[in-house]
């Protein structure tokens, strides 16, 4: 099993730091300090050590600390097993570079680094969100494990949003959707395919007997797609239906995420507000279980306030399956006493509007 973790990071022109240094060890760190003091501003700057837009998928304009308008950075140096290597990330707000060991790479080579999961207070209502937001979820999961997927979504978004133009602006003459559509029929198959194939793997790992946390199954909406010349054919069968309403109907990107809680037999939206975030939380355990197996390595995991409305039993519970995972982690609150009992386990990192302190 492969060893990964941040030693070191450095944040300059970030959100509401102007410069700041940080040396982390093995063990798991805790970030507490009331509101507005800069906790999710800090994950948010260890998420970009990954590839994409970070925990709040932000305009990168937006993380320029406002004081000095210059462009920010974030620079970490990592182990892997017992080899040290240097990641960096920067951006003036018009995309970002990315550095491995001084060498400028595409922000994708950042996932043969590090992997890294989150989990954000949002998360607590995904199962009650849009659609969109729960592939989204379910895509940045699928990437974990496939580091093309999202460059395939992102393909695929290209073509989707070049037929839709086309749709709206009443165009009827077919050569000019027969090229797009084969893209997005090879492109959609693809997705689809990862799509299932992740949630197979996770289910299996999510239905197993938990004393802690809820078994859920996984499913997709629509039925699978079953090869690129069925999506193909069903995107020019569709093409009159979809021209009446301006838009495309059908295709991964029309899918849903479902979830069901299996104690209960009932799909997960119709849960508590409670019982729907420990299926977010197990979900995201997990996916990092399901990393290890697959990947033989220990992801890096970032949760911000995660204990927020969990009991005492729930709360310990969560802990006793963090450290189990052997994984860094960091994970965020408002005060040092909720995590008292990773007190000789966790380093304890506080943070208030003057200074920040390693305790």
């Amino acid at each position: 099993m492969s060893s990964i973790g941040i030693e070191k990071l450095k944040i300059t022109n970030f959100r509401s730091y102007i410069n700041l240094e940080l040396f982390f060890d093995s063990i798991p760190t805790i970030i507490y300090g009331k509101n507005g003091v800069g906790k999710t501003n800090l994950l948010e700057a260890i998420s970009l050590l990954y590839p994409g837009k970070g925990i709040r998928r932000s305009s990168f304009s937006d993380m320029i600390n406002l004081s000095k308008s210059l462009p920010w950075k974030v620079e970490a140096v990592c182990h892997k097993n017992k080899k040290l290597f240097e990641l960096e990330t920067s951006s003036d707000g018009r995309g970002r570079v990315v550095r491995i060991d001084g060498k400028r790479v595409p922000q994708s080579n950042l996932s043969s680094s590090l992997k890294i999961i989150w989990f954000l207070p949002p998360m607590d209502r995904i199962w009650m969100e849009s659609s969109k937001d729960r592939r989204k979820f379910l895509d940045r999961m699928v990437y974990s494990l496939d580091i093309k997927h999202a460059k395939r979504c992102a393909q695929y978004e290209k073509l989707l949003r070049d037929r839709n133009k086309l749709l709206k602006d009443h165009i009827a003459d077919s050569s000019w959707y027969l090229a797009i559509e084969k893209q997005m029929s090879i492109l959609g198959f693809e997705i689809d395919s990862s799509r299932r194939y992740f949630i197979e793997n996770l289910n299996k790992a999510l239905t197993e007997e938990s004393l802690h946390f809820p078994a859920i199954k996984l499913d997709l909406k629509d039925e699978p797609i079953e090869n690129e010349d069925v999506l193909f054919e069903s995107l020019i069968n569709q093409r009159n239906k979809d021209l009446v309403s301006g838009r495309t109907n059908y295709g991964p990107h029309a899918d849903d995420l479902k979830g069901f809680y299996l104690e209960k037999g009932i799909d997960v939206k119709y849960c508590s507000t409670g019982e729907q975030k420990l299926s977010i939380i197990s979900i995201i355990l997990s996916n990092a279980k399901l990393i290890k197996e697959k990947q033989n390595v220990s992801p890096i995991l970032i949760l911000d306030e995660i204990t927020a409305h969990l009991d005492e039993v729930r709360k310990e519970n969560l802990f006793s399956e963090l450290l189990s995972l052997k994984s860094q982690f960091f994970i965020s609150g408002t005060e040092a006493g909720i995590f008292n009992s990773l007190s000789t386990k966790a380093k304890f990192l506080e943070l208030d509007d003057k200074e920040k302190s390693v305790a």
